[in-house]
């Protein structure tokens, strides 16, 4: 269990939460803060208002219309941070929780039952360490591409549109389960060996009841750990496909890509169009420290000997 008074005892605990509160707070409150064209359908981007589409290709300065500016196309920065917010806290919660929910179920199986059936589960998730997530994303790129207009989406193709799950998704997903898997196999194939575990297996209790009720809560304290980093992580990662242009494309990573030519300005300044990528680069940035700082601390509250070492070497 969590000591709230020791958690919250450390600034760096309580910095985390209000960075990802705020985060939460600019996701919820988007149609206050940056009010859409269309409240029924709200728009990710919006391009300054009152300018003709000829001056819109060069990026345009703060100013009252846009107070962060515009990038290359006239989309203001501050609207598309803001309605951004929902779609990279909602990227990064589904793909890292599903992500740790997988690696622990099967991690946790494997771990109980043993033998030959555990040799063989670490066994494919050696092999899909080996595969990297960008062959991943191409692979989930070409089944889940939409047919023309004659063809009729297959099973997978409408499952993944209901869900609004795109290729980054699902191969991130796919393809970062296993240090999961294995952190909480290892921890299971352990407290299988305690008193208290022989004995629930002695009484007859059903395997899954001894899993979920007296092995996995003492076992998954570090994948929570773990899950809180994944989170600014995945949302980090996927800004990084956005720029090399195999990305799902979130407001966040699109903003980067629209303001990339402008990061060097005339004469090699870098500060000449600053507002094309400081703001969104901060943003990034702020995200990905809260979600660290998070776990970082989850890890000191979950894991006794962590904490006794911080102590130690403050």
């Amino acid at each position: 269990m969590i000591n709230l008074k020791r958690f919250f005892s450390n600034w760096q605990n309580v910095l985390a939460l209000l960075l990802i509160g705020f985060f939460v707070f600019v996701a919820i409150a988007a149609p206050y803060l940056a009010p859409p064209d269309d409240p029924d359908n709200p728009a990710l981007f919006r391009r300054m208002p009152g300018v003709r589409v000829s001056a819109l290709r060069n990026p345009r300065p703060p100013n009252p219309a846009a107070p962060l500016g515009t990038v290359s196309g006239g989309w203001d920065i501050l609207y598309s941070l803001i309605w951004g917010t929902r779609s990279s806290l909602r990227f990064g919660l589904v793909t890292a929780l599903s992500t740790a929910c997988f690696g622990i179920l099967v991690g946790a199986i494997s771990g109980y039952l043993g033998g030959s059936f555990n040799r063989m589960v670490l066994r494919v998730t050696d092999a899909f360490l080996t595969f990297p997530a960008i062959a991943g994303i191409f692979l989930f790129r070409l089944i889940l591409a939409p047919g023309d207009a004659q063809t009729a989406p297959n099973a997978l193709q409408s499952l993944a549109a209901t869900l609004q799950l795109d290729p980054v998704m699902l191969a991130l997903i796919l393809f970062s389960w296993m240090p999961y898997a294995r952190m909480i196999n290892s921890n299971i194939i352990k407290l299988k060996q305690t008193e208290y575990a022989m004995a629930a297996m002695t009484v007859g209790l059903k395997p899954l009841r001894i899993i979920l009720r007296h092995l996995l809560p003492n076992a998954v304290a570090p994948a929570i750990v773990l899950a809180a980093r994944d989170i600014g992580g995945m949302v980090i990662l996927e800004a990084a496909f956005t720029f090399i242009g195999i990305g799902a494309g979130l407001p966040w990573g699109i903003l980067i890509v629209a303001g990339r030519d402008w990061v060097i300005g005339p004469g090699g300044n870098p500060l000449a169009y600053s507002w094309v990528y400081l703001p969104t680069t901060l943003t990034l940035v702020l995200f990905s420290i809260g979600w660290n700082l998070l776990g970082d601390g989850l890890n000191n509250a979950l894991t006794p000997w962590a904490r006794e070492m911080n102590h130690r070497f403050d």
